[in-house]
């Protein structure tokens, strides 16, 4: 016998050692989300846009009545927090908005 046909070799190789070690796929099946349907997405998207309209209404009474109560707080800085928190909700909701109905 020639020699390349005596040797045996002995180290096992890695991907023998992967494919002992590899996890089963039981707990990946279990934790894959269901798919959110294109509709479902919309939907989400104007509730979220109305209700960032519904808390600028409210941040714009906050303030009015703020301002109209007779207690030591500083008007001009909880006017301009409030009006620029409901620029902030306003532009969001119209972008949801928007963003629902253009599919």
């Amino acid at each position: 016998m020639q020699d390349s046909e005596k040797s045996i070799n002995f180290a096992p190789t890695m991907s023998t050692r992967r494919e002992k070690n590899k996890p089963q796929n039981t707990l990946n099946k279990q934790l894959e989300l269901p798919e959110v349907k294109e509709k479902e997405k919309n939907e989400v998207a104007s509730k979220m846009g109305d209700f960032c309209l519904d808390v600028a209404k409210l941040i714009i009474g906050g303030v009015l009545l703020a301002g109209l109560v007779n207690q030591e707080i500083e008007y001009w800085p909880l006017a301009i927090s409030g009006f620029t928190a409901v620029i902030v909700f306003v532009i969001s909701g119209i972008y949801l908005i928007r963003k629902s109905n253009k599919k």
